[in-house]
C-alpha cells in the first residue's frame, strides 16, 4: 500500500528527517519530492519561506489497516461526542453514589442502638466479616460501573468479565469489535478516562486497590505489538550497529520497549523528543 506525508520545516533536510522519524523509515526506503525549497528571503528578513517536502513510502498491510481504523474511529467519535460526555457521566455517577450513601446513613441512624453485650460481640464479628468482603464488593461495584458507562455510550451486547487478584481488580469488556477503537480512543485516552472515573468512585487509593480495565484484549495485543516492534528493532541494530528509532509512544509503551531492549547485552536504549512525540532510540554499545 502506497502512502505519503507532507512536512514543512525551516530546511528541506529538517523536514525530511522529521518525516522519516514519524514513519520510522530510512531515506533508502522512501521517495522524496521537494515541493518547495527553503528561502532565506531578502537580507534574511523579508520573504522567508520554509521548505515543503513530500515523502512517499510502501506501507505494510497491517499498518495500513491500523491507519484506516484510526480514520474510521475519528469519524465515529465525532458523532459520539455529541451524545456522550465522560465528564458529565462522571458527575452523574458520583452524585448517584453520594445519594445512595446518604440513604444508607439515614437508615443506619434509624436503627436502635441499644444492644446487650452478646449483640455487640455479634456486631463486631459482622463488621470484621464485612471488612474481609470489602475488596470483593468493590470489584462488583467497579464491574457494574463499567457496564453502566458502556451502556451510556450506546453500545450493545456488552459483557464484562474479570477477577480480583490480590489487590488488583482486572476487568475486560467484550463489545462489538468494530466499536473497540471508539471506546479506547486516540492513544487510549478514552479508556484511560473511563478507568479514572471508576477509580475515583471506588476510591482505589484509600482502599489500597489497583484497577486495570481492558477492552477486547486491546492492552494485551498492544503490549505484544510493542514488544515485537522493539525486538525487530534490536535485531536491525545488532546487524547494522547503527541506532534505530522506534515510533512515537506514551510512557507506558516506552517502558515496555526499554525492558525488551534491556534483554540484549550488546544494546542500550534511551528516549528522545517531547510529549506526545517522544520515542525510544535503540543504540549499539561500543566495546
Amino acid at each position: 500500500m502506497k502512502r505519503s506525508i507532507i512536512r514543512t520545516a525551516k530546511t528541506k533536510d529538517e523536514a525530511i528527517n522529521e518525516a522519516l522519524k514519524e514513519i520510522n523509515k530510512t531515506r533508502d526506503e522512501v521517495s522524496i519530492e521537494i515541493i518547495e525549497e527553503e528561502s532565506s528571503g531578502f537580507l534574511g528578513l523579508i520573504g522567508q519561506k520554509d521548505a515543503v517536502v513530500k515523502i512517499s513510502y510502501d506501507q505494510d498491510l497491517d499498518e495500513g489497516i491500523d491507519d484506516l481504523m484510526k480514520e474510521i474511529e475519528e469519524d465515529s467519535k465525532k458523532s459520539l461526542r455529541e451524545n456522550f460526555d465522560v465528564t458529565a457521566l462522571s458527575r452523574e455517577i458520583t452524585n448517584e453514589e453520594s445519594s445512595k450513601e446518604d440513604e444508607e446513613v439515614l437508615e443506619e441512624k434509624s436503627i436502635d442502638k441499644k444492644s446487650n453485650q452478646d449483640e455487640r460481640l455479634d456486631e463486631a464479628n459482622i463488621v470484621e466479616e464485612d471488612e474481609l468482603n470489602t475488596d470483593v464488593e468493590l470489584y462488583y461495584k467497579a464491574k457494574d460501573l463499567l457496564e453502566k458507562i458502556l451502556y451510556n455510550m450506546h453500545f450493545e451486547d456488552i459483557k464484562v468479565i474479570g477477577n480480583l487478584e490480590d489487590n488488583i481488580i482486572k476487568l475486560d469488556a467484550k463489545i462489538d469489535p468494530k466499536d473497540t477503537g471508539i471506546v479506547i480512543g486516540r492513544l487510549g485516552k478514552t479508556l484511560e478516562s473511563i478507568e479514572t472515573i471508576i477509580r475515583k468512585i471506588i476510591n482505589t487509593r484509600e482502599n489500597n486497590l489497583k484497577l486495570n480495565i481492558d477492552i477486547n484484549n486491546y492492552k494485551k495485543r498492544r503490549d505484544e505489538k510493542i514488544i515485537d516492534l522493539a525486538d525487530k528493532a534490536c535485531k536491525k541494530v545488532l546487524k547494522t550497529r547503527k541506532p534505530w528509532n522506534l515510533k512515537y509512544m506514551n510512557s507506558y509503551e516506552r517502558r515496555l520497549a526499554h525492558e525488551q531492549i534491556g534483554k540484549y547485552d550488546k544494546l542500550d536504549s534511551h528516549s528522545e523528543g517531547e510529549e506526545p512525540r517522544r520515542y525510544v532510540v535503540v543504540d549499539y554499545k561500543i566495546d
